[in-house]
Formats: C-alpha cells, sequence, structure tokens
C-alpha cells in the first residue's frame, strides 16, 4: 500500500474470507458515497494478504519458525499434553513442503483451473496451507472460512492474546501496509462473517498504533449482531478496539460522519446524531446511538470496483457481486433471525428493474465481467421475472445465479425465460423433506412443490442447488429420513445439495419463543460473549445417527461435493465457472479418479515421540472435555467453555 491521494478515508475488508471473488459491500458504500462527491479507497486486505502468505520469503520464515520449535520440543524428556498437541502439529507441518504460490496459479489459470485433476491437487495444496498455518499459530486454526482458537469461542481475553502475541498470520503484511501509508483520517473496518473477527479487532488496535488520529469504525452484519444480542459491557469493551459501530446499512452513517471527520468536528454530541452510528461517550462512558435508518434503494448506486485488482483474485474469470433487492420478502421462517426482528435491514427492497439492468450493464463494460452473482437474501418471483424481461429487452448478454424460493410462479416458461435472462444456477433453502416440519418451519411450501417448481427449473437448463439440514427442534427421526429419502428421489434433477445440521440463531422466532418448539433452555457458554452461538437443551430425539450419516454419504457419493470456496460448495464463483463450462450436471456424475487422498506427511527430522499416540491422547481430552465444558452451569448458567477455562483443564493432564 503506497501512500497515494485520495487516502484519507479507506474502507478495509480483513481477512479471513472467500478469495475468489471481492464482496460487495465496501464498493456498494463506495459508489454510494462517490455519486455524492465523497472519495474513499477501498482496499482487500483478504486477498492483499493472501498474497503475503504465499510469498516465498513468508513460507521461509513459517519454516524456520516450525523447524526451531520442534527441535525445541524434541530434545525433551517428556512432553505435557498441550506441547503433545503442538508437537504433533508442527511435525506435521514440517512435512507440507508444497510449492503453495504455484497452487494459487492455477486457480487463476484459464486453462488449467478447468482441468479436473490440476485443480483438485491445488485445492488440496492450499488447504494444506492451513495445516502449516496451524503448526506454526498452534494454538490457532485458520481456513478461508475458519479463524479460530483450538476449542474456545473468542473472547476479549483470548483476542487480547492473539494481538499482544502479534499471532495473526498477516501481522507481517499490516505493518508493511502501514508503514508506507500517509496517516488517514479514517478507517472503516467491514466485520461481515464470524471468520473475520480476529483480525478485525488485531487492525483495530494496530490502526491506532500505527496512526492514533484516525477514527476507527465497525460496520458489516456480524458487528451488528453483536452489538445487538451481547451485554452492554461486552459491547462498551468493543469501543477499546474502535471509536465506533456502524449498525445495520451504513450509507447515510458515512455519508454524514466523513464530511465532519474531514472538517475536524468530531464533537461526540455532533456525532451522536448520525444515523445507525454507535459509539461511547468519552467523558460518562455511555453509550450513544444515532437514530435508525434504512435505504431506499432507488437512491442507491451501483458498487465500484476500481481500487480492487480483479484478477488478483483466485479464479480465472471475473465474477462480480450485485445486490438488487435487500431483506426477504417471506420474512416468516422459524430459524431465521429475519422472522422475528423486524428491524430496518431486514425489510425487503428492491432497486428498480431500469436500474437494476443499467447497473449491470454499466459494471460489465467497466469491470469487463460476464458473469454475476445476484448477491442478496432472496429475490421474489414477480421481481425476479420482470429483471429477466428487462436483461432481455435490454440485448444484455450476461451469466448470472442466486437464490429464490420454490414458488408456484415459477412456472415452465417462466423458468425458460429465466434461462433466456442469463440465469445458469439457483440455489433453493429446501431446508427439509417433511410436510410436518415445513409447516413447523413456516416455509410456506410443500414437498409436492419443491419437486414441481425444482423440475421446471431443472428442465429449463439451470442447475439447481438443495440447501437442507437436520434436526429443527420438533423433527422426528422418521421426518430427518424423509428429507434424505426426498434427495434420494428427486437426485437426477438436483445438480447440487448439502445436507447441514440445524443451528440456533440469535434472534430468530425458534430463539425468542422456545417453548413452542419444546426447547428446555438457552444457554451460552462463558467464551461467547459475543452471544453468536447459542446452545439449548430439549428432550433428545430417537433414532440412530450413524444409519443417517450413512445414508447421506452413500447420497454424496454420487455426487461431487466440497465445502466453501470451493468447486463443488454451493453458490460459490469455483462452482459457477464449473457449471458453465461442463453444463447443469457438472457435479452430479462425481469425479472418479480426481479426489486424491492427501497422502500421511512424514517429518524428514525424525519425531521421537509418538504422534499417533498424541493424537490418541488430545482426542480422549477433548471429547471428556467439552462433555463437561458444554454444559450449563447451575440454573441454566453459561456452560464454563472459554479460553482460560481451556487452560485450566489442561493443567491438570
Amino acid at each position: 500500500m503506497s501512500s497515494t491521494p485520495g487516502s484519507a478515508s479507506l474502507l478495509l475488508f480483513p481477512p479471513f474470507a472467500d478469495p475468489t471473488w471481492p464482496y460487495v459491500a465496501l464498493p456498494t458504500l463506495k459508489g454510494y458515497l462517490r455519486q455524492r462527491g465523497i472519495e474513499t479507497v477501498v482496499r482487500d486486505f483478504n486477498i492483499e494478504g493472501l498474497d503475503f502468505l504465499l510469498d516465498p520469503e513468508t513460507m521461509a520464515g513459517w519454516r524456520q519458525r516450525l523447524t526451531d520449535r520442534f527441535q525445541q520440543l524434541n530434545r525433551r524428556s517428556r512432553l505435557t499434553l498441550y506441547e503433545q498437541m503442538e508437537y504433533r502439529r508442527v511435525s506435521e507441518a514440517l512435512a507440507l513442503d508444497r510449492d503453495f504460490g504455484q497452487c494459487a496459479a492455477v486457480m487463476r489459470d484459464p486453462q488449467r483451473f478447468y482441468q479436473k485433476k490440476a485443480y483438485q491437487r491445488s485445492r488440496n495444496c492450499l488447504e494444506e496451507l492451513f495445516r502449516l498455518m496451524g503448526g506454526v499459530f498452534f494454538p490457532f486454526r485458520f481456513g478461508f472460512n475458519q479463524a479460530n482458537h483450538l476449542t474456545a469461542p473468542w473472547d476479549f481475553n483470548l483476542l487480547d492474546h492473539y494481538i499482544a502475541g502479534r499471532l495473526s498470520p498477516f501481522d507481517g503484511f499490516y505493518r508493511q501496509q502501514f508503514g508506507n501509508l500517509t496517516p488517514p483520517r479514517f478507517i472503516g473496518l467491514s466485520l461481515t462473517f464470524v471468520s473475520q473477527i480476529p483480525e478485525t479487532f488485531y487492525l483495530g488496535k494496530l490502526i491506532k498504533e500505527y496512526f492514533p488520529a484516525c477514527f476507527v469504525m465497525l460496520g458489516g452484519p456480524c458487528i451488528d449482531q453483536i452489538v445487538r444480542n451481547a451485554s452492554p459491557q461486552t459491547v462498551g469493551r468493543i469501543f477499546d478496539y474502535a471509536d465506533a459501530v456502524g449498525m445495520q446499512e451504513g450509507e447515510k452513517t458515512l455519508e454524514e460522519l466523513l464530511p465532519l471527520l474531514a472538517a475536524g468536528q468530531a464533537d461526540p454530541a455532533k456525532l451522536a446524531s448520525i444515523p445507525n452510528l454507535v459509539m461511547k461517550d468519552p467523558h460518562t462512558g455511555t453509550l450513544l446511538q444515532g437514530p435508525a435508518w434504512t435505504l431506499d434503494l432507488q437512491d442507491g448506486a451501483p458498487p465500484d470496483y476500481a481500487d480492487l485488482e480483479l484478477d488478483r483474485y483466485l479464479a480465472p474469470d471475473r465474477l462480480l457481486l450485485y445486490s438488487p433487492t435487500r431483506g426477504c420478502y417471506w420474512n416468516k421462517c422459524s430459524f431465521c433471525c429475519y422472522g422475528f426482528n423486524q428491524s430496518g435491514r431486514h425489510l425487503y427492497r428492491e432497486i428498480p428493474v431500469q436500474q437494476a439492468v443499467a447497473d449491470l450493464r454499466a459494471l460489465q463494460e467497466e469491470f469487463g465481467a460476464a458473469n454475476f452473482y445476484l448477491s442478496c437474501d432472496v429475490l421474489a418471483p414477480a421481481y425476479a421475472i420482470n429483471l429477466a424481461l428487462g436483461i432481455i429487452e435490454a440485448g444484455l448478454d450476461i451469466r448470472w445465479s442466486t437464490d429464490l424460493r420454490i414458488e408456484a410462479t415459477y412456472t415452465p416458461e417462466n423458468c425458460r425465460l429465466l434461462y433466456q435472462a442469463g440465469l445458469r444456477t439457483v440455489a433453493f433453502g429446501i431446508e427439509s423433506g417433511a410436510d410436518r416440519i415445513l409447516r413447523l418451519m413456516n416455509k410456506g411450501i410443500t414437498t409436492e412443490l419443491i419437486r414441481r417448481i425444482n423440475h421446471n427449473f431443472h428442465q429449463a437448463g439451470i442447475a439447481t442447488s438443495w440447501m437442507t439440514f437436520l434436526q429443527h427442534p420438533g423433527e422426528t427421526w422418521p421426518e430427518a429420513t424423509e428429507t434424505i429419502a426426498l434427495i434420494n428421489r428427486e437426485s437426477p434433477m438436483i445438480d447440487q445439495f448439502i445436507v447441514g445440521d440445524f443451528n440456533l440463531t440469535p434472534g430468530s422466532l425458534i430463539a425468542c419463543r422456545p417453548e413452542q418448539y419444546g426447547i428446555d433452555s438457552i444457554y451460552h457458554t462463558a467464551g461467547d460473549v459475543f452471544k453468536l452461538f447459542p446452545q439449548y437443551r430439549m428432550a433428545e430425539s430417537e433414532g440412530d445417527e450413524d444409519a443417517l450419516d450413512e445414508s447421506i454419504s452413500a447420497l454424496s457419493g454420487r455426487y461431487h461435493l466440497d465445502h466453501y470456496p470451493w468447486a463443488g460448495a454451493i453458490s460459490t464463483h469455483h462452482s459457477f465457472l464449473y457449471l458453465l463450462r461442463y453444463g447443469q450436471r457438472a457435479f452430479a456424475q462425481g469425479w472418479r479418479g480426481v479426489k486424491n487422498p492427501v497422502k500421511k506427511p512424514k517429518n524428514a527430522l525424525q519425531p521421537k515421540f509418538s504422534l499417533a499416540e498424541a493424537q490418541r491422547r488430545e482426542e480422549a481430552f477433548m471429547q471428556s472435555y467439552l462433555t463437561k465444558a458444554l454444559q450449563p452451569g447451575k440454573g441454566g448458567g453459561p456452560a464454563p467453555l472459554c479460553y482460560a477455562h481451556f487452560l485450566q483443564a489442561l493443567e491438570h493432564r
């Protein structure tokens, strides 16, 4: 990052997140602000930081650290359990001698990316990068959607340990960037995903170290959820890392805040009236919150990706995100926070179709992208059809994917229309294959409608992806098997699927009215100070979980399925490109002979201690520890799991 004009206000996207495309939020804010004469610079530290991780100099430093630590542990006569945990990871990491940069290059190569064996080898290689990092930065684990401790959730003790110990893999990268930067007056950090929590707080502290006068603001869905659900004491501590938090949508917040900062008018009394802004009064310590505000999408602007190097992302072709709607028009599902929390951010709104078509054309012409992901909660059926008509009438030649609800509106004729407009893959929230559970979920659909509408899309040539999950409160064992049976019966018309497990969402109808769903109590772990992972207790359901897992495994074996962000996962850039190249059944046949198993690593430095025994001891400890640490306290109090409790438990081993 060089000293460049216009760097007075920076919008930063922290790691860890999808490296295959630029996320849409900050470019959308930039487009809105620029339309109003306010200049900002967007930086994607997620993708820039990845290049730092892959740099040979970084790798050489890590390998030296691993070698030194291995030799230090290997010389000892005995190891504690905690040291055995680290020893095994360090030893295995030393065996991962790969050219990780070359693996990333395959992902950007327009030929090798589509060679399935080359793709899978490179995918496996990049997964090994995170195993290597797990040895270097033990006890932390990383991935493109993961950044966490071995077992404890992020609390302030763990965050401060991570920050004070300079344990971020990106520490050197951040310091390089900030060392070359003209002091900015404002930096906004987009905390969109849970996996970005440690790096966002890390950056907050580091920015204040380098630029004490800089105004640091956190925004995004994850921090919004934290501020809404955490205790006042927890929310107050967030302001040890940042000056303010932007709730809900940030357009109006920044439109009013940035000119005040530029004019040197950062008086708390003035800032307290800014919409959606939360601050801590420097004199009284009380929280100040401006009035709620929701954007009228007619006043919006198309995202501005001009600051980003679009060919730097891990994909051979550009795909841009665009959000023509916000919120959910259905807004009733039992498990979703939208169904009970009717804040303005959740209200369903649409960009006028003509404006959306013009935005897509402008994005295509300015940034050379023909592929788009319509990144929104869901498109209403009438809007989806009208958007398709608008694209066709405008002669806009694009390919796109999105999420839709199962609706009777999607007749065979309308599905063919959507295909003609460029829709090539769609993800459906199917959730369950049991009609009673669908009613319990307030989904407003039936299995008969699911089959019919899915058939219409598939026959039109549009790849369909099913998102389902098990263990919704009240689901019986036979009803869980109905979901698997429905996927199995309809598999000739299903191009991708996922079967997940129910997770309780803060603010959902279930969380707010648990007694209606047979939940005895809801509690958190002591370390979950951000209140992101509620636990619950209810009567155990009957059934053979192993048999159900075997059914899912057998069904999955007929497909090539993978996790985010790889080809084979639902709604990823890589999956979309493969579906365009190989057709809607690209993942429905499996990739025979392609899934190369990762070989058991061998450390040339000859471990003195048994790695197998170290793994056995760790697994036994974890099973015993978590069984107790996840149990609620007396009277429904928090379960004891936290960073401090984990360390205390290890002292006795």
